[in-house]
């Protein structure tokens, strides 16, 4: 339908409402219900949008027009016409939504002109109202925990790893594979007998001179990786699983050392120490 004939059909509707508000006096609402019903029905048959829009709000003045004219409801002929338009959207949305834009906010024009005209807006109960909900507003937001900064000369807290927590990947990540290294050549001065007793008995020490659980120096899993790759330097101890920046530095000596059959307690000790 060509916005001619949708203007066409507003005009006919607006005259015949006003004609019959005229003749009937007080019943014009039932007239402007009787017109609005027809719209709707067409709509009905027909599926034409512009019925839609005309039955709805025509049906919203005339319940506006029963609850303010009638009934002497303040801002009640607004909140009825903007809850016509309001229901076209309801019935028929379309992409830009605007019968639901004009409706609500007809109807918060409706509501404001009745509490304006109620004398509500005046009245001490309705400033104790506001007040109450303003400090309750407050009381709630205080409820929430907040952290403070760290003052000047605070600590700052000390990383995961540098605590000694064993380290984890992200999460959602899939872990590296840890590159293999290649073994000690032939002839060249291999680790003790027992490389993975002597690792775990090196990290005994440290994480009791460190008053730390074994786990938090080195892994079962990570001492077990150092025995059977047996790396030769501190870039192939940096690819086992476990060992991280703050450990490697820590620890790499040592454990350097003891897979190289050197005297590994001493050098963890000191190692940890520093």
């Amino acid at each position: 339908m060509t916005n001619t004939r949708l203007v066409a059909y507003a005009l006919i509707a607006i005259g015949t409402v006003a004609l019959l508000s005229r003749l009937t006096g007080d019943a014009g609402w039932l007239w402007v219900g009787l017109v609005a019903a027809a719209f709707l029905l067409a709509y009905r048959r027909q599926r034409l949008y512009a019925f839609l829009v005309l039955g709805s709000v025509l049906m919203g003045v005339a319940v506006g027009i029963l609850l303010e004219g009638s009934w002497h409801w303040p801002g009640s002929f607004l909140v009825s016409l903007g809850a016509g338009f309001a229901a076209v959207d309801l019935a028929a949305p379309r992409p830009n939504r605007w019968p639901r834009t004009v409706g609500l906010g007809v109807i918060a024009l409706g509501v404001v002109v009745g509490l304006m005209e109620s004398g509500i807006l005046t009245s001490w109960t309705f400033a104790l109202v506001l007040i109450a909900a303003g400090v309750a507003l407050i009381t709630l937001g205080r409820g929430g925990v907040e952290v403070a900064a760290p003052g000047p000369g605070a600590t700052p807290a000390a990383p995961a790893d540098a605590l000694g927590a064993p380290e984890r990947a992200p999460s959602g990540a899939t872990p590296a594979p840890s590159e293999p290294v290649a073994p000690a050549a032939d002839g060249a001065s291999g680790p003790p007998p027992d490389l993975r007793t002597a690792l775990a008995d090196w990290r005994d020490r440290t994480a009791h001179a460190e008053g730390r659980r074994p786990a938090q120096v080195l892994s079962d899993a990570t001492l077990d990786a150092i025995a059977e790759l047996r790396p030769a330097d501190l870039e192939a101890l940096a690819k086992v699983r476990g060992i991280g920046p703050v450990k490697l530095e820590r620890y790499g000596s040592a454990v350097l050392d003891l897979v190289s059959g050197g005297a590994g307690a001493g050098s963890g000790q000191g190692a940890a120490q520093g």
